[in-house]
């Protein structure tokens, strides 16, 4: 996994509330969230200290992928790409505001 520890950091979001910033979605945590500002596209950007070969992205959230009633949404995205940058766009939501909770990058390092 790659989140702020392996040294992932947000370097751009459209929305950024200051209870509920970007980089909350790297803390690991389930408790803390990035909120979006009720417009959409939403858009984030993630930068990696070093070239990664990614394999999947894992996202849990509210309000931005299909509804679970009431409970934390959970998706898995097969990537498989090199890349120093993932760029995400949420096109639309089920609600005027969307939450991302979790945001996890699994892959590894490209040397040489």
């Amino acid at each position: 996994m790659y989140g702020r520890d392996g040294g992932a950091n947000i370097i751009l979001a459209t929305s950024n509330d200051q209870l509920h910033p970007p980089e909350n979605m790297l803390d690991g945590s389930d408790a803390t969230f990035w909120s979006s500002t009720g417009l959409f596209p939403q858009e984030f950007i993630i930068s990696f200290g070093n070239t990664m070969d990614v394999q999947r992205v894992s996202l849990s959230g509210y309000n931005n992928l299909p509804q679970t009633d009431g409970q934390l949404q959970n998706e898995d995205i097969d990537v498989r790409a090199k890349a120093t940058h993932l760029r995400f766009v949420i096109d639309s939501g089920y609600d005027h505001f969307i939450a991302i909770h979790q945001l996890n990058v699994n892959g590894n390092t490209v040397h040489g």
